[in-house]
């Protein structure tokens, strides 16, 4: 693979400006924009020749579009090669994108690791400690995000998958965003007993199932496949696919509901948007708002929480999955893609169309 072989990122310089007459959600990821290479500029100046050699490359490495669920065969700069400083300034540059919320469940997933590790037996136990835990999780960074380029950072791990792309003259793209929790629920006999890492994603969107009268249900409902997940050849989970293709949405449509389930609906949503600063959520929330009678969803499962369920929302131009398939139900997994606009494709089309006109 091509490795961005630079001499440092230290004098990297921030993300462009919105163009003229820009929204008001517009300036502010443009102001976000400008402050993630703001820290990760700070960042950067702190990496030494070997560190620079994990975590830095090309734009168009293949690696970037690499959307890896499990944590397999994972690339870039290990949390545990960082110094603490250098953890800070690069949680530093996660707070300018996510929301509290959506921090807190980044360190939440990452520190479900020790109690996945203690709830294991045997050689599973071996390998998760020696192989997992809060630390096992790697920054890429993609490009150089100076104000005449394009850039892209990747952050993942089990469980986590963030990817940003900035491109002059647009917003940040946030998307593929993939979260997971196992357990579903840290069991009594643990310090932290009782913490759901994806509880709102579970009781929202199962007590939305609920909601549904039979001719509802008829039009929304799946069979379930036990297990789909990501090692069952996802019959089900299919924003797992990196080359995610365009689905034509199925199900309930969002204008066969009721005024009540449509704003359950909406806060489902939101519960996924909300995990990024306010200017990126509003930003995604207005897109979606102008495509409501587009939105579909589906379900599987019985609707219980704490039971085997999936569910999807899916508009035009994104998809949302939920899914807790297995057998014991303690093993979440979701995504939220946006159809044609993941790893900034969108925008980087219009970023080259511009350019060549």
């Amino acid at each position: 693979m091509t490795r961005l072989r630079s001499a440092a990122l230290a004098g990297l310089l921030v993300v462009c400006v919105a163009p003229a007459g820009a929204s008001e959600a517009d300036e502010g990821t443009t102001r976000l924009a400008r402050e993630l290479g703001t820290a990760i500029g700070a960042f950067a100046a702190t990496l030494d020749e070997d560190q620079r050699g994990a975590a830095l490359y090309d734009f168009d490495d293949d690696e970037r579009f690499d959307l890896r669920l499990a944590p397999l065969w994972l690339e870039g700069l290990r949390v545990s090669e960082m110094s603490d400083a250098q953890w800070h300034a690069l949680r530093g540059a996660f707070e300018q994108v996510l929301s509290p919320q959506g921090l807190r469940k980044m360190e939440a997933i990452r520190s479900l690791e020790h109690e996945l590790a203690e709830m294991e037996g045997g050689l599973v136990r071996f390998l998760r400690r020696r192989y997992g835990g809060a630390k096992r999780y790697f920054l890429a960074v993609f490009g150089d995000p100076a104000p005449d380029a394009v850039w892209g950072l990747r952050f993942d791990g089990h469980h986590l998958s963030l990817n940003w792309t900035a491109v002059p003259g647009a917003q940040l793209s946030v998307t593929p965003l993939f979260l997971g929790g196992q357990p579903r629920e840290v069991p009594a006999g643990f310090e932290r007993a009782g913490l759901r890492v994806l509880a709102a994603e579970e009781d929202q969107g199962l007590a939305l199932v609920r909601s549904l009268d039979a001719a509802q249900r008829a039009t929304a409902e799946l069979e379930l496949e036990a297990g789909s997940g990501l090692f069952m050849n996802r019959p089900m989970f299919v924003g797992a696919d990196p080359e995610l293709e365009a689905i034509v949405p199925e199900g309930l449509a969002r204008k066969a509901m009721s005024p009540e389930q449509q704003a359950a609906l909406d806060a489902l949503i939101d519960v996924y948007l909300d995990n990024f600063a306010p200017a990126i959520a509003a930003l995604h929330r207005a897109r979606i708002t102008a495509e409501a009678d587009a939105i579909h969803f589906l379900f599987a499962g019985s609707g219980m929480v704490g039971e085997p369920s999936y569910y999807r929302i899916q508009g035009r131009s994104f998809l949302i999955e939920f899914d807790n398939t297995n057998a014991r139900a303690d093993h979440i997994h979701v995504v939220w893609r946006e159809l044609s606009g993941d790893f900034g494709r969108d925008v980087l089309l219009e970023h080259r169309r511009a350019r060549h006109e």
